[in-house]
């Protein structure tokens, strides 16, 4: 019995640790400042999902974790996902199961309608995580069409 329950516990850090398992799902959902909109703008929902994660070039050296991030451009405010482990070379080929839904104000007349898709990772100083994101690579999809 207690041979049975080790192999079952090792069974799951396994999974946990993510070794060949499907990735856990992340669904991320925000609404934001749309009852105070002037009215040459429309409310809109905008859902992303993500389901690969490659980096082909080491992005910095000591990279552990990165963070993929979405905001609308001109908005302060962003969501994150959960850390993603990096291998040691700084290379990386990951399945992923995130989405995010975002209610955003679409505006009509402006350039202003770009989502922000982003790879951060915690900022640091002497070694140490401090509060605060870096960006390391970015990408607009324009939300106008």
């Amino acid at each position: 019995m207690r041979k049975q329950t080790e192999d079952v516990m090792a069974d799951k850090t396994s999974k946990a640790m993510g070794s060949g398992s499907k990735p856990v799902p992340m669904k991320l959902f925000a609404t934001w400042e749309v009852e105070k909109t002037p009215p040459n703008c429309i409310p809109r929902l905008c859902s992303l999902t993500l389901d690969r994660l490659q980096v082909l070039k080491a992005l910095e050296n000591d990279l552990a974790t990165v963070i993929i991030a979405v905001k609308m451009q001109g908005s302060k405010r962003i969501l994150r996902s959960n850390e993603i482990s990096v291998p040691a070379n700084g290379l990386l080929d990951t399945e992923l199961d995130l989405s995010f839904s975002l209610q955003y104000p679409h505006y009509l007349k402006r350039d202003g309608n770009n989502l922000q898709v982003m790879l951060q990772r915690r900022k640091k100083y002497k070694n140490r995580s401090i509060l605060g994101y870096r960006i390391l690579a970015i990408g607009q999809v324009n939300m106008d069409q």
